[in-house]
């Protein structure tokens, strides 16, 4: 698993960290599984951003600020998330423990981090994905969703990672760059058809 702080991405110095990270799903075939992403490696970045919006030292935080702070350092992996499940990609330990949470979830009764903070304690796992579409999550999204994510952050939606929390109206614009992936990704995995002239 290679960890990919957000920072690293957003600051001036990311032409070359985001090449990096770009690249043809044709070349993905040999990538790693992907394991797993934690939004603690995204805290104290969050939490930079957050001291410095509100004027506050991070010893002045209290605990609703530590909140407020968890649900930004989440938002990248609930909004993945919630494009899976919404999409029919829920991981069987979420249908069988708590299949109500995610009814709630696809019906936008509650928010993907609220969702993702209660039951998936602020870590993605591959447990928290269907069979299905593993072999998407490998492809995509340690070598390009966070690319893809910054790159929708700051052009589509005006702002920082890492600087709010999840809205309805942000995840709109996510999940259709998910969407788009998605569909990129279908047409390179599908098999070449060669079709011969007739003799």
């Amino acid at each position: 698993m290679n960890i990919i702080v957000l920072s690293s991405i957003v600051t001036a110095g990311a032409v070359a960290v985001i090449s990096a990270l770009s690249g043809s799903y044709q070349n993905n075939k040999k990538s790693q599984p992907f394991k797993a992403d934690k939004a603690e490696w995204q805290y104290e970045t969050a939490m930079n951003y957050y001291c410095k919006e509100t004027g506050k030292t991070s010893e002045e935080l209290t605990q609703e600020d530590a909140d407020i702070i968890w649900e930004r350092a989440c938002n990248h992996l609930s909004m993945f998330l919630t494009w899976a499940i919404i999409k029919g990609h829920c991981g069987k330990v979420h249908l069988d423990e708590e299949p109500e949470a995610v009814r709630q979830l696809i019906n936008r009764e509650i928010s993907g981090t609220d969702f993702f903070i209660k039951y998936c304690d602020c870590k993605l796992w591959r447990e928290d994905f269907s069979e299905t579409i593993l072999p998407f999550v490998d492809a995509y999204y340690e070598s390009r969703y966070l690319n893809d994510y910054v790159s929708v952050t700051r052009n589509k939606l005006h702002k920082e990672p890492l600087t709010f929390s999840f809205s309805w109206d942000s995840y709109e614009v996510y999940g259709k760059m998910i969407d788009r992936a998605y569909r990129h990704w279908k047409f390179w995995e599908k098999p070449v058809i060669v079709i011969g002239k007739k003799r």
